[in-house]
């Protein structure tokens, strides 16, 4: 009766070890990809990936190791949605890490099973059986908390291609588990694996710390670019300052100017210079909201879109908003707006050219943000994406992609539109 107990119990602990290890290993993918939503969404994938991180790994065990990656294929295509190449990536970079793990676990516990009892110690069977799930919920406990800002970043930061380039790096490890199970054939030598099944854990979980340093680095200089753009925008906010004081001292001799030129009865040139005195203070007050940071990119912007002529319209209400952060806002407007200013510099006719951006974020914690802009080159789209028209195609073509990594990082939505005069970007978050 004891024993029935006891085996129950151990049965419980090992199970819920099983959905704890699940549960952080879907909440590392879910800091790379962004859930599709529904009631069974969680339920569904909380069981799905507690069963790929959980599964039992035997030697010369090809079989389950398949079933468990196309398992983690399939949830990871279901439960979320975002780019086919952070998909994969996890898959190569966690799959070895589980099922390394798995084996090693399982074949040492059950080698120090069956050197003290037999198979008829049901209640050993028990406690080595359940409680080996300790060890990799304890490993995956501990690595979603060390990764976990590290992934985050990452998802927002890294373009395809880069997603793409650890995917090739980690599949050596994703062969090699594969590689170790068929030479373990010999269960009694299956030891001699052990090393090469430890080795694949180490590089896997090396090569997701070298890729945070690299997206550490990446965000770096991002904000680094936001510094920038904000001490250009100080500088240039001085400068106009500095025309404006000199334009107040000098009014009065302005104004004669004016008035002396109007009495002559020259008014093409009283309105020139009058005009000539306005521009400085219009420069000098482009205000478009309070964040520091947007100021920057718009007046940035600004001043290439009077150079090009580009008739443009400006409404920004986003002061006092908290959703998004200031290097998000930065690669949303620098953007976007770097390509409708390359969509209107196609267009010929300076009379044609038009920007018109309206972004919004209301009380209730929503953001909104519309640009349209004018053009007349043909859109390009493969699977899916907006494929840059330019000649060096590889040094182009990330703005909406990092754009797109933002917009999915907030759970929000990215429409893009277009038609054969126009181009329009709407986002919404919240």
């Amino acid at each position: 009766m004891y024993e029935s107990a006891f085996i129950f119990l151990f049965r419980a602990l090992g199970t819920l070890l099983n959905f704890i290890e699940g549960y952080y290993f879907m909440k590392c993918i879910g800091c790379c990809l962004a859930g599709r939503g529904g009631r069974l969404a969680f339920p569904a994938g909380l069981a799905g990936y507690s069963l790929v991180s959980c599964i039992v790994i035997f030697p010369n065990d090809l079989v389950n190791i398949s079933l468990a990656a196309v398992l983690f294929a399939v949830l990871n295509f279901l439960i979320y949605h975002g780019e086919w190449s952070v998909k994969l990536a996890l898959i190569v970079i966690l799959l070895p890490v589980s099922s390394a793990l798995n084996f090693l676990v399982f074949d040492i516990t059950g080698k120090l099973y069956f050197q003290y009892f037999t198979a008829e110690d049901k209640l050993a069977n028990a406690f080595f059986s359940n409680l080996s799930a300790l060890l990799p919920t304890v490993f995956f406990v501990f690595f979603y908390h060390f990764f976990h800002e590290a992934l985050e970043k990452m998802q927002h930061t890294f373009t395809g291609r880069t997603w793409l380039l650890i995917s090739i790096i980690c599949t050596a490890s994703f062969a090699g588990v594969f590689s170790c199970l068929y030479l373990s054939a010999d269960y009694c030598k299956s030891y001699t694996v052990w090393p090469c099944m430890l080795a694949c854990i180490v590089t896997n979980t090396g090569s997701l710390h070298l890729a945070s340093c690299l997206a550490d680095g990446i965000y770096a200089d991002l904000e680094r670019q936001n510094l920038r753009l904000q001490h250009n925008y100080y500088e240039e906010l001085e400068k106009n300052q500095n025309q404006i004081r000199k334009l107040r001292h000098d009014m009065n001799s302005h104004l004669a100017v004016v008035g002396q030129l109007l009495q002559k009865g020259d008014t093409e040139k009283a309105k020139a210079y009058f005009f000539e005195i306005s521009s400085f203070m219009q420069d000098s007050s482009r205000k478009f909201c309070q964040n520091s940071v947007v100021n920057a990119v718009l007046n940035a912007r600004c001043s290439r879109m009077q150079e090009a002529g580009i008739d443009s319209f400006f409404h920004i209400s986003i002061d006092g908003m908290m959703l998004l952060d200031d290097v998000s806002l930065c690669t949303i407007f620098a953007n976007t707006l770097d390509n409708a200013i390359e969509a209107c510099l196609k267009i010929d006719s300076a009379q044609e050219r038009r920007i018109q951006l309206k972004c919004r974020y209301t009380e209730n914690g929503y953001f909104s943000f519309e640009l349209i802009n004018s053009k007349n080159n043909p859109i390009t789209e493969r699977n899916g994406q907006i494929i840059s028209d330019k000649a060096d195609r590889k040094l182009h073509g990330i703005g909406l992609s990092s754009v797109r990594g933002i917009v999915d990082r907030y759970k929000g939505t990215l429409d893009l539109s277009y038609d054969e005069c126009s181009f329009k970007v709407i986002i919404l978050i919240g």
